[in-house]
């Protein structure tokens, strides 16, 4: 498998900072660029952290070929109330990198979004996710995969009492999902199963099963 230079959207969230993790040991990724509003507490040869503004992308350098973008940069309501700026961070920032990844030679994507996205839902959320879904294959990457996981579990390095709450029901539910797409998962899970689907040609919607067999 060719070596490849990766960048990675969104690191110091629960899924990314899972995916940074995963490609730090990954013997098929060379460089890593993690675009961060502040330092990771991550030293590794081969990672670049660049602080980023991203109302401005034109600043960043890019010292080397983009073969691979991993976005995970998500918001939330109780962080963004104001929805304007919500769909600033998850629509506008995800587009802008996508874009810029994509005119310096970008091929593959790896778009983190959620269990019902669809761009014409009356949830605010799941719009926002399925625009972006919707924006991110009209780029035209040559592989492009988007995972849709239900409830996310793992420990996050800021206070969420409703998530975690959710998180201790979630046996009880799963029993009832059999399985199937709204079945909850680890997001180091998660984040393996992106670092093993590299080269996945077109486009790809994965679920719970489908992500699952990636492990």
């Amino acid at each position: 498998m060719n070596k490849k230079n990766v960048v990675l959207l969104g690191a110091s969230g629960l899924v990314g900072y899972s995916v940074l993790n995963e490609l730090l040991l990954n013997e098929n990724v060379t460089y890593i660029t993690a675009l961060v509003r502040k330092p990771l507490e991550v030293e590794h040869p081969k990672l670049q952290q660049i602080i980023t503004k991203f109302q401005d992308l034109s600043s960043i350098p890019c010292n080397h070929s983009i073969d691979v973008l991993y976005s995970c940069i998500g918001t939330t309501r109780k962080k963004t109330p104001n929805l304007v700026e919500y769909k600033a961070i998850d629509y506008g920032i995800t587009m802008a990198v996508a874009s810029y990844a994509k005119a310096h030679g970008c091929k593959e994507i790896h778009l983190v979004s959620s269990v019902g996205a669809n761009q014409k839902s009356s949830n605010f959320y799941l719009k926002i996710k399925g625009e972006v879904e919707e924006g991110i294959v009209a780029l035209g990457f040559d592989n492009c995969l988007i995972y849709r996981p239900s409830m996310l579990i793992g420990e996050r390095n800021e206070s969420r009492p409703a998530e975690k709450f959710g998180q201790r029901l979630t046996p009880f539910f799963d029993v009832f999902t059999f399985k199937g797409k709204y079945h909850s998962i680890n997001a180091k899970v998660l984040a393996k199963a992106m670092c093993n689907s590299m080269q996945k040609p077109g486009i790809s919607i994965l679920h719970y099963r489908e992500i699952m067999a990636l492990i």
